[in-house]
This record gives C-alpha cells, sequence and structure tokens, in this order.
C-alpha cells in the first residue's frame, strides 16, 4: 500500500499566425511571377498555378477566380496555413474587319473596322489614330494593327492588311493642229485605252 509520484510538464505551442495578403488580378499573358503576400516568410505557396512555389503562372492557372494557400511551418514544428483568391481575367475578344483597297492619292480617312470600339489603331500609314492617309503609306500592302484594352487592363490586339494601290501611268501625246471649220473627230492620243477626255 506505499505510494509515490513523480511530476514532469508539457508544453503545448499555438499554431504560428499566418498571414495572406490580397493578391491583384492580373491578365492571363501576363508573365510568370512570385507571390510574395504570404507571412512568416518561408512558406509554401500551393494551389492551381503554382509551378514551383513561390512562382505563379498566370497561363497555367487559365482564366477564372483560383484559390492559392500559404503554408508555414515554425521552429517548434507546427503548421498553419491561410488562403487567398487570384482572379485571373481572359484577354478581349478584339476583331478586325477587312478593309477595302484605296488609291494612293485618296484622302486620308478614319479606320472603324476594329472591334470593340475605344482602341488605338498603328503601322504604315497611321497619322494620328484612327486615321490612315494612303499618301504617307505609299503604294503596296501594309499591315495595320488594332489594339484594345478592357476594363481589367488586359490589352489584346488584331492586324489586318490594307492595299494602296498606285495611280495608272497616263500619257496623252501631241494633237496636231486643226483649221476651225474641220468636222468633229474622236481624240485618239491618251493611253491605255479605255479613258475619257475632258
Amino acid at each position: 500500500g506505499c505510494t509515490n509520484s513523480a511530476t514532469q510538464n508539457i508544453t503545448v505551442n499555438a499554431l504560428p499566425v499566418v498571414t495572406f495578403a490580397a493578391i491583384p488580378a492580373v491578365c492571363i499573358d501576363a508573365p510568370a511571377f512570385d507571390l510574395t503576400q504570404g507571412a512568416p516568410a518561408g512558406g509554401t505557396y500551393s494551389g492551381t498555378g503554382i509551378t514551383t512555389s513561390p512562382q505563379f503562372n498566370p497561363a497555367t492557372a487559365g482564366a477564372g477566380i483560383h484559390t492559392i494557400t500559404y503554408t508555414y511551418t515554425d521552429g517548434n514544428g507546427c503548421t498553419n496555413s491561410a488562403t487567398q483568391n487570384i482572379t485571373v481575367n481572359a484577354l478581349p475578344v478584339v476583331t478586325f474587319g477587312a478593309i477595302p483597297p484605296v488609291c494612293v492619292d485618296a484622302p486620308a480617312f478614319d479606320l472603324t473596322q476594329g472591334a470593340p470600339a475605344g482602341g488605338t489603331y498603328s503601322g504604315t500609314g497611321i497619322t494620328t489614330s484612327p486615321q490612315f492617309n494612303p499618301a504617307t503609306a505609299g503604294a503596296g500592302t501594309h499591315t495595320i494593327t488594332y489594339t484594345y484594352t478592357d476594363g481589367n487592363g488586359c490589352t489584346n490586339s488584331a492586324t489586318q492588311n490594307i492595299t494602296v494601290n498606285a495611280l495608272p501611268v497616263v500619257t496623252f501625246a501631241a494633237i496636231p493642229a486643226v483649221c476651225i471649220d474641220a468636222p468633229a473627230f474622236d481624240l485618239t492620243q491618251g493611253a491605255p485605252a479605255g479613258g475619257t477626255y475632258s
């Protein structure tokens, strides 16, 4: 019936406090980048779009809202985590309709074939967007780019060719002198044939 005892202390460690600040939305064509919003530093990120922690690749993730987890283990071996969503925005759908061919002496005109409205045109012959000047572009086929940025700051573009046609080479040979009482006659000195005299 003899009793004895001994005592020991046990330490119960709290989990580390882990925070994960908001991640700004990105466009799907943004380059891969390192996440830095998790704290304390030294943890790992996981989720859709994480290639090798802490790198996030928007193209790998795809358009949409993705949940990323930040996990941290402290010196006591206790682990905690926090999550954040990241929005990957798709690029806007940009179209650029065909541009009819023009003559090199046509007056400058505004391009209207790009959609959605509100983008900018660039390329040979564009003076101030959306104006195209055939004389500035010169004869030939020129590539014009229409670039549009949406409300999310995502940018996409589309291209079209425009053909600027040179003027035909027209000659008009000398007309011999005639007397006032000569009968009316057809002029034939202009070339190529098929033009009009005025």
